[in-house]
């Protein structure tokens, strides 16, 4: 088992993208070496007042570099927003298990689907498989506002963007864009609102197969010991739920075991 570490981490670089969405670019060779596709970081805040770490999926990691892109929702992705080039964040060695990519092979396809802030780990994804020989199709749902359009086809992926107000793309969403042009896939990845990964699990399912959906349960230690992320998974051999923790069992989990609230 790898050992967990926090570490010092000095910010290149903090920008805007879209309205209340961060990119921050960290100098972090450690982590960055370390990062998995679908895996997160914790960052902590200097704010006495905010004792838990803010877990942020990681976006992509070159050299030394980790990308962070997180959204502004509370003091302390606020706290975050406002640190300049130059000063230092503390934050964890990469967590949690990412997407399992030991069954692609070179001529695969894979269909990934983001939707809001889950979008950035499917940057960090398709420049894997793009590496590995695989063909990327990458859609991106959005409220109103696309980010990381360009990155993703420069992580190699063909993209499609979706918005719910039919300002940028396709209106609707990202699988409804998927599906509108007659995208499929030999393997199916997913990240973002809960209903988005519902139903992209089961149109997975219906076309045979089994989607890897990251889960975005709202996080405390981050570690697993707070046990305050929990999901139902459905059980191979027992008659009742199993419940695992996002942060350490997860955040990816197979489409076909997780509950979306059909029990």
């Amino acid at each position: 088992m790898e050992e967990k570490k926090i570490m010092m981490a000095e910010i290149l670089r903090q920008e805007l993208l879209a309205k209340g969405v961060m990119k921050l670019v960290l100098c972090a060779p450690e982590a960055a070496r370390a990062a998995r596709a679908g895996q997160f970081v914790n960052v902590y805040t200097e704010d006495s007042a905010l004792l838990l770490p803010r877990p942020i999926s990681i976006c992509d990691a070159e050299g030394d570099r980790l990308t962070l892109v997180y959204g502004i929702v509370g003091r302390g992705t606020q706290w975050f927003s406002k640190r300049c080039a130059g000063e230092h964040l503390r934050i964890s060695t990469p967590l949690g298990n990412g997407y399992d990519l030991s069954d692609i092979k070179p001529g695969d396809s894979a269909l990934l689907f983001g939707g809001g802030i889950g979008v950035p780990p499917m940057v960090k994804l398709a420049k894997t498989l793009t590496a590995m020989g695989v063909s990327v199709r990458a859609a991106a749902g959005f409220r109103d506002e696309s980010f990381l359009l360009e990155e993703l086809s420069a992580a190699g992926a063909q993209t499609l963007c979706a918005t719910d107000s039919g300002r940028e793309g396709y209106r609707g969403t990202a699988l409804s864009a998927a599906e509108d042009v007659g995208w499929s896939g030999d393997h199916w990845f997913a990240c973002g609102p809960k209903p988005m990964l519902a139903a992209v699990a089961k149109a997975a399912l219906a076309c045979g197969k089994d989607a890897q959906v990251s889960m975005e349960e709202r996080m405390g230690c981050g570690y697993g010991a707070c046990v305050g992320c929990t999901v139902d998974v459905k059980p191979q051999d027992a008659m009742q739920p199993v419940r695992k923790k996002v942060c350490k069992d997860g955040p990816v989990f197979l489409g076909s075991e997780v509950f979306f609230d059909e029990r």
